[in-house]
């Protein structure tokens, strides 16, 4: 069977697909169609839908940034010292529920505190590049140090670029 294509595109699909064109997908089902699709069972009734179980929604996470800490020089080191007088959520933090994550010219440090608050220092890009492999975070009585290794020796007047 050969069909001339004079016809727009939708019309052109709905002569050669017949009931099976794209463009028929939105129109009711002629009755031939129901009997066969009602024969092979592809239609099945088995009434309304049922709540199985609810999902319940975790509160979002809210993070607070650490504004208040000091930096200090200390040869091929760049030291920021965060008290931990300044922020009562995190006096009793452990080491262990602190993450830092140092790239060659930033880093982003969090303390999880519990599942609803973490507190975040991020510094986008550093005064000079860094070495990220030696950079580290540690503590010492009520200070949390984030120690950053310089690429090359030198005092930084700033943190931030």
């Amino acid at each position: 069977m050969e069909i001339e294509y004079e016809q727009n595109p939708i019309q052109q699909s709905q002569d050669l697909h017949k009931n099976t064109s794209y463009y028929n997908s939105g129109l009711a089902l002629s009755e031939e169609a129901r009997k066969l699709l009602n024969a092979q069972q592809l239609i099945t009734s088995g009434g309304n839908p049922q709540l199985i179980q609810e999902r319940i929604r975790s509160p979002d996470k809210q993070t607070k940034s650490i504004i208040k800490y000091k930096f200090m020089n200390d040869g091929m080191w760049m030291k920021i010292l965060i008290d931990r007088n300044d922020y009562p959520e995190i006096i009793d933090t452990p080491i262990i529920a602190m993450n830092a994550e140092f790239q060659i010219d930033g880093f982003e440090f969090t303390i999880n505190v519990n599942e609803l608050v973490e507190y975040a220092l991020k510094i986008t890009r550093t005064r000079e590049k860094i070495v990220p492999e030696k950079s580290k975070i540690y503590e010492r009585k009520n200070y949390i140090y984030i120690a950053l290794y310089k690429q090359k020796e030198g005092d930084w007047w700033s943190l931030k670029y």
